[in-house]
């Protein structure tokens, strides 16, 4: 017998490894080895925790019998016979000078690998759930009024981020896990449309903590984040990018960036129908959402929504309409047209503006699930300190 390869994995694991870096997605991955696509996960889900590095060089470390950075300790080892043909494989233990000269080997196996892989075009992120999701559920997760750029003292670019992200994350985990989420930016996110730092209509100054350029560049690294962190949970993510009266700019470069991002991508699927609304009829219950900046009364914004998702009315029960923009929660039944107006709290926190007013509302992120058969299952609150 002799040696043919070393590998850190089991044959299973190793193979849907191959399998899912030529196909590029679980679905074919598993189908070309004849398995069902959750034990296809599994295997995937247990090689990246052997290996924890970057999928770029497993292939060279698989070489070298690697079950870690930390050490290398065991190893599965394919065995062929003399004519070449495999002849079964074999568990090994590896003593502490075959570790050390390992590990070298790995220091220069790992800088020629960053090598290829700094010059290579990375694919859309593989994400692997924790758990099954229910597909009779459906999330939403709004996002209004983050202001990222909104400078205050002790306050800037970096905090805001983290207060978007980390209430996005949390309401995220506590939300059930259901087939489909809605990830939403209603407008607002950025504080300023460009570098004159101004409001486009009013042309009211802005206190701003970044260039434009950073706070744009912060605000698809933030939609990224709580996107892919949804997408371990969620079967499906669902994303939009919306108008805000504050930034109409930004929204059209988060989309084209996220558009990019997952334009490969199976699971995650960025809505590119407009700027200004966004819709989605789940069951009997039917969702639309705007930054809410628009002056008519609540009479006439609901007959207008009715007539807008006329076809989408008449195929549900219930209908809620969600707003932000005054930096406030109000819910308000209102029956003439039976719409639930839905008016959310900004995430960013009080500005010089909203003291100076009396704006005293709490800041507070939400996270709603909706049941197929309609209505609402939970909705869950973070507040934002």
């Amino acid at each position: 017998m002799r040696v043919e390869t070393l590998s850190a994995l089991t044959p299973g694991q190793q193979a849907a490894v191959d399998a899912f870096e030529k196909y590029g997605n679980q679905k074919d991955a598993a189908a070309a080895l004849g398995i069902a696509q959750p034990t296809l996960s599994e295997h995937l889900s247990k090689a990246r925790k052997k290996l924890a590095i970057d999928p770029g060089i497993t292939g060279r470390l698989a070489e070298l019998g690697v079950s870690d950075l930390g050490g290398v300790h065991s190893a599965w080892v394919e065995l062929r016979d003399k004519d070449g043909k495999k002849a079964g494989n074999a568990y090994v233990q590896m003593g502490k000078e075959d570790q050390a000269n390992a590990l070298e080997q790995i220091e220069r196996a790992t800088d020629s690998a960053i090598d290829r892989i700094s010059t290579a075009t990375p694919m859309a992120p593989s994400l692997i759930r924790v758990k099954p999701a229910d597909g009779l559920l459906f999330g939403l997760l709004p996002l209004f009024d983050a202001h990222i750029g909104l400078s205050m003292p002790g306050y800037g670019l970096d905090d805001a981020v983290a207060r978007l992200v980390g209430g996005a994350f949390e309401a995220i985990d506590a939300m059930p896990a259901a087939g489909c989420i809605a990830i939403i930016n209603g407008g607002d996110m950025t504080h300023q449309n460009d570098d004159s730092n101004q409001t486009p209509q009013s042309r009211h100054p802005l206190p701003i903590s970044a260039n434009y350029m950073d706070t744009t560049d912060a605000a698809t690294d933030a939609r990224i984040a709580i996107i892919e962190h949804a997408a371990k949970k969620f079967d499906r993510v669902e994303t939009k990018d919306l108008i805000g009266n504050h930034d109409p700019a930004t929204a059209k470069i988060i989309r084209a960036a996220m558009r990019q991002r997952y334009r490969n991508h199976d699971n995650i699927h960025v809505d590119l129908d407009g700027v200004e609304f966004w819709h989605m009829k789940f069951g009997q219950t039917l969702l639309s959402v705007h930054h809410g900046d628009i002056r008519r009364s609540l009479k006439d914004m609901a007959l207008a929504l009715c007539q807008r998702y006329r076809t989408e009315r008449g195929l549900s029960k219930f209908h809620e309409h969600h707003t932000g923009h005054l930096h406030h929660i109000k819910e308000t039944r209102f029956d003439l047209g039976g719409v639930h107006f839905c008016q959310h709290a900004a995430i960013s926190r009080k500005s010089n503006y909203d003291a100076a007013n009396i704006y005293e509302s709490d800041s507070i992120l939400q996270g709603i699930t909706y049941r197929e058969s309609g209505g609402r299952k939970s909705t869950v609150e973070v507040h934002l300190e």
